[in-house]
């Protein structure tokens, strides 16, 4: 597998050979073609500069078919910016409101936990009854061409604002006509009691309770403020979730974020051996490393059990293991893969101006106020950074700011033009290590990261696809 990415004569293309294949990867129609062992000999001295795109035949005998055009990228700007303003006017989608900046645990791995850089701790600020409803508010100004919304409760620990949250549900029925409304909270699951219970279950919420495997798994990292463990409290309360609403238990999602601590593959056993766990989805979040004081640590089990579901993920693509031996882990294996081939069944040219994917309809999608009104794409970025603070409730959008952000790809524009895999990369400025904001130099950290993985994803289908992969009737 040829690792790199290099520009040809100003026709932009990338060789891969898999073990019983060579294939040209062609950008300007985003196509993956099989070649002859001497096709491929000769692109691969014209990807290396050692022939002149114009003195390949094997270049020339393409370009009847319509592939290998010269590059027509001229400018790296996403095509959609001009589109967002009037997206914030009217086509919000979900609010997420940070009621508090407080939590009653202490994980390990947390972002707020002091771990990351330049990255808020816990505090005691927490938003205010008029910051809420001004907040829903300035949403709910900015929906109308909506007929579903999405309001969401964010900490911290939300439920340690429990009556905010209900002072905001009743606000909202009562300000709310002729839209679907859908309520959203991620909590620890520490502090549900009955009360608590019987109003999300009322409301229909979409519950997330973090919760890191067996007790020994979960309580390496997931503790009180005091140490203690809190695998016990969790469990006590999604049994009695189970008993008193046991339609509203099965719907609950369970977030497990993958960290040093744990014991990947116990992790992985408890939830296939526990029933209590069979109807609800499981989702792996990996910790987030940009701007980690310190890379984690993982021992060499914890690559094992990675490869060996990963291997089962693969077998199961090509029909050689049945689906319901895929573990969650990597059921987003076989997502990405199908994402990656239907992608590749998409084949128009590159207009002169565009720029790669990463970035989404900032605000628009999933926009997150804090505590004191701030707003933020989303309530992954770092709110300390004024970089990411897109506007205030009071003051509205900021559009130049959200036009920064949207265009991440202009800090390494001259790469990008040049890039064979523009078309895959998915940088989000968020994932960017910065002090204050991204840096040309952090962009292009990530641009590697990208390009390897890109690199890797296209090998890895042209091997599946040798093994009769194919994304119909899935």
């Amino acid at each position: 597998m040829q690792k790199g990415c290099k520009m040809s004569n100003n026709i932009i293309f990338k060789t891969i050979k898999t073990y019983n294949h060579p294939y040209v990867y062609d950008r300007h129609t985003n196509s993956l073609v099989r070649l002859t062992d001497d096709e491929y000999q000769e692109l691969l001295k014209v990807e290396k500069l050692e022939l002149k795109s114009e003195e390949s035949g094997v270049i020339k005998k393409y370009q009847e078919f319509g592939l290998f055009h010269p590059n027509t990228v001229e400018k790296i700007e996403n095509n959609q910016a001009l589109l967002i303003e009037q997206y914030l006017k009217s086509r919000l989608t979900q609010l997420t409101l940070q009621v508090t900046q407080q939590c009653n645990l202490r994980c390990k791995y947390c972002a707020f936990s002091g771990i990351y850089e330049n990255n808020r701790i816990h505090s005691a600020n927490r938003m205010t009854l008029d910051i809420a409803r001004r907040s829903i508010d300035f949403f709910l100004e900015r929906v109308r061409e909506r007929s579903d919304i999405t309001i969401g409760f964010y900490g911290g620990e939300p439920l340690l604002e429990f009556d905010l949250i209900k002072q905001c549900v009743e606000y909202i029925r009562g300000h709310v006509e002729g839209k679907q409304i859908k309520y959203t909270l991620t909590t620890n699951g520490t502090l549900m009691p009955d009360d608590v219970i019987d109003f999300l279950v009322e409301n229909d919420f979409l519950l997330n309770i973090s919760l890191d495997g067996s007790k020994t798994e979960h309580d390496a990292s997931r503790q009180f403020a005091n140490g203690e463990g809190t695998f016990d409290t969790i469990i006590e309360n999604i049994k009695k979730i189970g008993e008193k609403h046991p339609e509203y238990k099965r719907k609950i999602q369970i977030m497990t974020t993958i960290n040093p601590h744990m014991d990947l593959g116990c992790v992985l056993e408890y939830f296939k051996a526990d029933d209590a766990f069979a109807t609800n989805s499981i989702l792996f979040n990996p910790m987030s490393e940009a701007n980690l004081k310190e890379r984690p640590n993982y021992d060499v089990n914890y690559f094992r059990v990675r490869n060996y579901e990963y291997i089962k993920a693969l077998f199961y693509m090509i029909g050689k293991v049945e689906q319901k031996y895929i573990s969650p882990l990597s059921r987003s294996v076989v997502g990405l893969t199908e994402r990656k081939s239907k992608q590749l069944s998409e084949h128009f040219a590159l207009p002169s101006t565009t720029s790669h994917g990463g970035a989404c309809k900032i605000g628009v999608r999933r926009l997150f106020v804090r505590v004191d009104g701030s707003l933020f794409p989303c309530e992954r970025v770092n709110e300390t950074l004024d970089y990411f603070m897109i506007g205030t409730i009071d003051a509205g959008f900021d559009i130049d700011k959200i036009s920064k952000i949207f265009n991440i790809g202009k800090l390494t524009a001259d790469e990008c033009k040049n890039c064979w895999a523009l078309r895959f990369c998915v940088i989000c400025a968020g994932q960017i290590e910065c002090e204050n904001e991204p840096s040309r130099a952090n962009k292009l950290v990530e641009c590697t990261k990208s390009l390897n993985q890109s690199l890797f994803s296209l090998y890895e289908l042209c091997v599946l696809k040798e093994f009769g992969y194919s994304t119909e009737g899935r």
